[in-house]
């Protein structure tokens, strides 16, 4: 959970728009995507300074320059609509849209776990093959940011991602939280993937 509380943490910095961590042997990367405008290096050193304060032994903080990558227009990744409920019985209804495709996919309840899975779905729908199943999906309190951790496996390999995210409400956050753990997955053309 520490490393979680560190991405959200990396997360609320103004100007970072993406946080990623690789364990390499010695020392664990940081990458953060930073907004053009940003001062990198003060960003840089306030994420260095958090990172060591959270996590053990070496720790490599890496800055992406988010303007200045090929191609990272907003088509390329997946984006998130809307959330909305569905009238007449509990569910909401989850908007995903990329490179000018749409789909609506119904959770089939109003629980985190439920969104989670309309969202892996919806990407299914898109054309994107998920491996990756939601096996866990958890409110946080207030002092974390009060959003939406959310947990996805691969059974087949056991490897495990993990999306954090706020929103307008509990499903609009989870749905924003699966994406956020599976978005860098679902485009390993924009450039260098962490694991």
């Amino acid at each position: 959970m520490l490393i979680d509380q560190l991405e959200l943490e990396l997360r609320q910095l103004e100007g970072v728009s993406f946080v990623a961590f690789a364990e390499r042997p010695e020392t664990t990367c940081v990458e953060i995507g930073v907004e053009p405008g940003y001062d990198s290096d003060r960003l840089r050193e306030q994420a260095t300074r958090l990172a060591l304060g959270v996590l053990d032994g070496e720790v490599t903080v890496e800055v992406v320059a988010v303007g200045g990558r090929e191609p990272t227009a907003r088509d390329e990744r997946v984006q998130l609509v809307a959330v909305v409920p569905v009238p007449e019985r509990p569910g909401v209804l989850v908007h995903l849209a990329h490179r000018g495709q749409r789909v609506a996919v119904e959770a089939a309840g109003v629980g985190r776990l439920a969104v989670a899975e309309a969202v892996v779905g919806g990407l299914g729908q898109l054309g994107f093959a998920v491996p990756y199943r939601p096996t866990a999906a958890h409110g946080l309190s207030d002092e974390l940011g009060s959003g939406t951790l959310v947990v996805l496996e691969d059974p087949a390999t056991g490897q495990v991602r993990r999306g954090i995210a706020a929103g307008r409400s509990t499903a609009d956050a989870t749905a924003r939280s699966v994406l956020a753990a599976l978005n860098r997955f679902l485009q390993p053309a924009r450039g260098r993937r962490l694991h």
